[in-house]
Order: C-alpha cells, then structure tokens, then sequence
C-alpha cells in the first residue's frame, strides 16, 4: 500500500527533512503535506503538539510518528539514527498504534477547543476567581493565579511541574491541578490535585474575562464567562515500537540523569 507522508519540524531543520524526505520517496513514499496518512513530526514535544492541532480536522485518518530531535520527547520512540529501521518497519507494519484521546473545552457554548496534554485558564492580571463543578455537582471557589486540566497523557508535562500525580496513559482519566491557589482562614480550595474517572466534566464558571485560555501550545482570549472540559471523540492515532512502554519512558524522563 503507498502511502502519502509530511514532515512537519520547526525551522533550522531545512537539511534533515529534505533528506528524509527523499528515504522516503525512495521507498514510494508520496509526499502530501494537505492530506498525508502519516505525518513524521521532528523535534521535541511542542513540535509534535502544533503537529497535532495543524491537521486536527484530518485525524481520523492521521497517524503520527515522532522523531526526537529535542531535549525531551515523551511523545517520541524514535531518535533520528533509528529513521532506516523505523521506514523498514512502516514497509512491513512491523510497528504499535496507540490511541490518545483528547479533550475539548466547550466555552460559552459557541466554540470549541481541543488539546492532547492539557486544557488551562490563567489570570495574568489578577487573582483569578472561579466556581469548579465536577458534572453539575460545585467542588469549590477557587481563587489563585489558574487552574490546568490535563488528560492522561498530559498528567506528565506541565501537570506534573504544579506537582499533579503521573497517571497511567492506560486509563481514562481528567486531572484538576491548581495554579498558586489562595488558601487561608478567609479563602479555602481543595490544595491538591483532583483525578476523576474519564466520563464526567470539571466546569469554571464565574467572572473570568480577563482569563487567558491555553490549549497545549495555543492560546485564547474569547472574554470568557464558562468553560466545560471533557474527553472528545477525537484520538489522535501515534506510531511506536513494538517494545514501547509507558514505565519505561518514565524512568527515561524523569528517573535516569
């Protein structure tokens, strides 16, 4: 079966994609940035996210392969010396696919947002004031500087920095992780992150229009009033090798100096 690549890297990388891109060729490989089958992302993580949201239409019939060419790449299993193994490996379909969902945040019920790691609002101006429901059902009024919400995929990046818990890319899960929350004896919110099953929501509501909405890489600023987070229907389909292992990349990223 011929399939249609692209290669999408950050700049300064002109040589390496042009010479990937012709191993590829060589192996009758079609090259269609537009409407690719399988897109080779160089870099590190950032540069595998604004892959990701750049043929977000077209995932359904998208697979990713990640070449680390970064300081760290968790979304990666290959490094630039393993290309000629990893091409002969896509020619026999000697390989692993994994399905990450993402989630999506629906704000003010008139647009729609979605991230692979994490969804965000931040305050850079002022405390930031928000009522959290999880379903229908209020946790609390938080107030502090921001309020992240990251997927299970996302629990390891910038959740894991504000000392959220690293959850199993095996389960369904949505983390609620505070940002330089205000807890005294006139203000109180939950001072820890909030892991809950997959199904439900975490809404903020409250006088948020100064808030600034980040998505993994992107950003927003739609005079916010309410957003609600949740899983998608959207997966984002991401090629590894056969003796991938979560664990494994945990004790690479963060356990091994």
């Amino acid at each position: 079966m011929i399939m249609k690549f692209a290669i999408f890297s950050k700049s300064g990388h002109e040589d390496l994609v042009k010479q990937l891109s012709n191993k590829l060729i060589d192996k009758s490989f079609i090259n269609d940035e537009n409407n690719p089958d399988i897109v080779f992302s160089i870099g590190g993580d950032g540069t595998f996210l604004r892959a990701v949201h750049k043929y977000i239409d077209i995932l359904d019939h998208l697979k990713f392969v990640g070449i680390n060419k970064g300081s760290l790449g968790f979304l990666y299993d290959f490094a630039i010396d393993d290309f000629d193994n990893l091409l002969s490996d896509l020619v026999k379909g000697n390989y692993l696919v994994k399905e990450l969902p993402l989630i999506k945040g629906e704000i003010n019920d008139n647009k729609t947002i979605y991230a692979l790691n994490e969804i965000r609002i931040e305050n850079p101006f002022h405390t930031l004031t928000s009522d959290v429901f999880i379903n229908e059902d209020k946790l609390e009024t938080f107030r502090g500087n921001g309020l992240v919400v990251a997927s299970s995929l996302g629990s390891s990046a910038y959740n894991k920095s504000l000392g959220g818990a690293l959850i199993d890319n095996d389960l369904c899960a949505l983390e609620l992780t505070e940002i330089a929350s205000i807890n005294n004896n006139v203000y109180r919110s939950l001072g820890s992150s909030f892991v809950i099953e997959g199904k439900k929501s975490i809404s903020f509501k409250g006088n948020l229009n100064e808030c600034v909405v980040g998505f993994d890489c992107l950003t927003s600023n739609d005079n916010l009033k309410e957003i609600v987070i949740s899983y998608s229907d959207k997966k984002v389909r991401v090629i590894y090798s056969k003796d991938h292992s979560y664990v494994k990349r945990i004790r690479k990223s963060f356990v091994l100096c």
